[in-house]
């Protein structure tokens, strides 16, 4: 009986030891032929599963710190050299980004993007060891606990932040009640539900100068779902 107790309890060690060391959000590491428009940590992003196919994604407005100085459109035109989203607890775990699904030439590249992800293809095995998301499809309820993860820049460790869903702005976007904080660098990083189920992307945040609240304003996966079913 003892020793059914201990093995269980070695199980459970290193089930939670093996789940830690899982990535479940990514940096956007994007090089280009002239190599000052390089950036190591453009943003934050995650893959996720949807149809029995995986995508790799962030933000849209992650392309204001991964362009040259031609690029205007969603489109990532010819002096990309690579696009790839790297582990910070191992930066040898990457996956490369694939063919960019939602490239429109006549969509200019502005603030606030109509609907904020950028979702590429992958065309090469997934390293182990990086969280692959599902989407949820029940609706979400007032008040439910929500998660978002990141990369702030600098940091060498991503974090997660808890929030409550607080509704639908006009734009489709969720509205979360989080804490105040500096999360640049974390755009394009997942949210998610109690049961790790995607629901969103971290997309407009910012603090209230008038009332100096929160607020956080991250993309719905409609989106998402609308590109890839193209």
């Amino acid at each position: 009986m003892k020793r059914t107790i201990v093995l269980l309890l070695l199980f459970l060690l290193v089930f939670e030891w093996s789940a830690a060391q899982r990535d479940s959000v990514l940096v956007c590491d994007v090089k280009f032929k002239t190599s000052k428009y390089d950036n190591g940590h453009a943003g934050s992003g995650f893959l996720v599963k949807y149809h029995n196919k995986v995508f790799v994604c962030t933000a849209k407005h992650v392309l204001f710190f991964a362009k040259t100085d031609l690029m205007k459109t969603i489109s990532l035109g010819d002096d990309l050299v690579s696009w790839s989203f790297v582990s910070k607890k191992n930066p040898n775990v990457k996956v490369s980004a694939g063919e960019l699904i939602n490239e429109d030439k006549t969509e200019l590249l502005v603030m606030p993007p109509k609907g904020d992800w950028l979702v590429f293809a992958t065309n090469a095995e997934i390293p182990r060891g990086i969280h692959l998301f599902d989407v949820r499809a029940d609706t979400l309820e007032i008040g439910e606990r929500l998660y978002f993860m990141g990369y702030p820049y600098g940091s060498k460790s991503p974090i997660k932040v808890e929030g409550r869903f607080q509704g639908y702005t006009q734009t489709g976007n969720l509205s979360l009640d989080v804490p105040t904080g500096t999360y640049g660098g974390c755009s394009g990083g997942p949210v998610f539900d109690q049961h790790g189920l995607l629901v969103g992307l971290v997309s407009m945040g910012y603090v209230d100068q008038e009332t100096n609240a929160m607020v956080f304003e991250p993309a719905s996966t409609d989106y998402f779902k609308s590109i890839v079913r193209m």
